[in-house]
């Protein structure tokens, strides 16, 4: 019994053997492609990559020196104008120096007005008293001297006698001379050179102000011109790095809407075949793709290596392409934006 169990097994498996192998043979069944390939619809044309970007292409904002984020002032979306503050990173260290600066121009004020209130009035009494003294000194030197003198002559005094009175009195006139020098000196007021010194110090000090509000102000991000905030990447509270690597985008993306253009790079073997009137169109990619007439507006005269790629597995990624700008005729339809990826095919001029 068991080995009539075992031929019918056999059997069975047999031809579960040759069902498969005859079923093996079948053609699979072609599954459709679920979109349309974007196919160039001029005979004799160009097609390239092209990548959309905003009048006079996007401009990315960065710090200009690492720093904490204190303020953010725009979102995405807002229009802005050249000049108008977009963030503000830390500067509390610099309007530290800044007080201290202020203060020493006041010491430098203070001192400039100090040397025009000179003299002080109460410094000239006593110089003119020291004068007066002085003066009466003399005159009783003098009169000390023409005593001594008579007393000489009438052998009441001796030699040594008359000299001593002698330089009693050029010391009296030499303590004149001074006392006078010191209330002239005192009367003319400040010396020049020290008004000179004053000065340049107080110059220094509001250069050094002024070079510490321009360091303020410059933590102060400024829109360098007219646009759209297309992208926001720096909140309050953040650090900025203050730098920006290669093919990486800043804190903040600032683009002109008013129109768009096309950015198509065009392989450096085909750039013969484009001409300034060539004509072209783009076509987007999606589910719902949408044709957009191209205006040509220059050719970029610089071959550069290819950095934005389909990712095909036959793309060449050694080869160099020429970047040739479009504008796009009209308004631009919904669901086009800066930095969306567009095939373009461009007529090919006469050779």
């Amino acid at each position: 019994m068991a080995r009539w169990i075992t031929f019918a097994l056999s059997l069975i498996g047999l031809a579960v053997g040759i069902w498969a192998v005859s079923t093996s043979k079948q053609k699979a069944p072609e599954i459709p492609l679920a979109r349309e390939a974007s196919v160039n619809p001029y005979a004799h044309g160009v097609a390239a990559l092209g990548l959309i970007e905003p009048a006079g292409r996007e401009v990315s904002v960065v710090a200009p020196e690492p720093g904490l984020v204190m303020d953010v002032f725009v979102e995405v979306g807002d229009h802005v104008e050249a000049g108008q503050p977009l963030f503000r990173l830390d500067s509390r260290r610099l309007e530290a120096d800044l007080i201290r600066a202020q203060a020493g121009l006041e010491a430098g004020k203070a001192e400039v007005a100090r040397w025009h209130a000179l003299p002080r009035a109460e410094d000239l009494p006593p110089l003119e008293a020291a004068v007066t003294r002085a003066q009466a000194m003399v005159q009783d030197r003098e009169d000390n001297l023409n005593r001594t003198d008579e007393a000489l002559k009438k052998n009441a005094a001796s030699t040594r006698d008359l000299s001593a009175a002698q330089f009693s009195l050029e010391a009296a006139r030499a303590d004149l001379i001074k006392a006078q020098a010191d209330l002239a000196k005192a009367r003319a007021g400040g010396w020049g050179p020290d008004l000179a010194i004053a000065q340049a110090m107080l110059t220094a000090q509001q250069q050094e102000l002024a070079a510490l509000r321009l360091l303020v102000d410059r933590l102060t991000v400024r829109a360098p011109r007219a646009g759209v905030v297309l992208r926001r990447d720096v909140e309050p509270g953040e650090f900025a790095n203050g730098e920006m690597g290669r093919g990486s985008l800043g804190s903040l993306v600032i683009g002109d809407l008013s129109h768009l253009m096309v950015r198509a790079q065009v392989d450096e073997e085909d750039i013969a075949l484009v001409t300034p009137d060539a004509q072209a169109l783009a076509r987007t990619r999606g589910a719902a793709p949408k044709e957009l007439s191209l205006r040509l507006v220059r050719i970029e005269p610089y071959a550069r290596g290819k950095t934005d790629l389909l990712g095909t597995n036959t793309e060449r990624v050694d080869t160099r392409i020429i970047d040739v700008v479009f504008e796009i005729v009209g308004d631009a339809p919904p669901g086009v934006y800066p930095g969306v990826s567009v095939d373009v095919f461009i007529k090919a001029g006469a050779s």
